[in-house]
């Protein structure tokens, strides 16, 4: 009796892993650069992203989805903790338009429409032009660690959605931290890091 309840124990274990892993991956940055403009440093980012079964139905029935990108910027100090110096957020959302049979997607101030679900999600998954430093609020002889991630905020799900949110790992998307190093007078000066 006790060899099979091991058996089991090890097979629901194991099940919840791959499920966990499986899930894990669905947000991922592939590809980020941070380049200056005019008087600000901006973000540009490819994100693969995909919508489990579950959360593509929730949206055609008319549920927004809340995806938010963080930005963080850090200075390394040896004597002390590390100091954010930036810290910034974008909430894009995804929406069904029942009356207009569109997807409705807004880039943080920016509204547009979308036929279809893959292109509300193409809009979302592609950073372009984000502000999110500027650029007499660092010091360009300085080196920073730089972050970025993106997450479903299932916070701003209704509160039946929310505890299907907690009980269920497909509706909990979120990419790890993507880290890099910044030297904002390399990058300037046109010298690759």
């Amino acid at each position: 009796m006790r060899p099979i309840f091991n058996w089991i124990l090890v097979l629901v274990y194991s099940m919840t892993f791959w499920v966990s892993v499986a899930h894990a991956d669905e947000i991922k940055f592939q590809k980020v650069n941070l380049r200056a403009i005019e008087k600000a440093w901006v973000l540009d980012a490819d994100v693969s992203l995909e919508l489990t079964p579950a959360l593509e139905q929730l949206v055609n029935k008319g549920v927004t989805l809340h995806f938010v990108t963080e930005f963080q910027l850090t200075k390394n100090r040896w004597y002390w903790f590390d100091t954010k110096t930036v810290e910034i957020q974008r909430i894009s959302k995804i929406s069904y338009q029942a009356l207009t049979n569109q997807y409705r997607v807004t880039l943080g101030s920016f509204t547009l429409n979308a036929a279809n679900l893959k292109q509300a999600i193409a809009a979302v998954k592609t950073i372009e032009d984000w502000t999110v430093v500027e650029l007499a609020g660092i010091d360009q002889n300085q080196t920073y660690q730089a972050a970025v991630r993106m997450r479903l905020d299932t916070n701003q799900l209704a509160k039946p959605f929310q505890v299907n949110a907690i009980n269920s790992k497909s509706w909990n998307l979120q990419s790890d931290w993507q880290r890099f190093e910044f030297k904002p007078k390399s990058l300037i000066n046109g010298v690759n890091p």
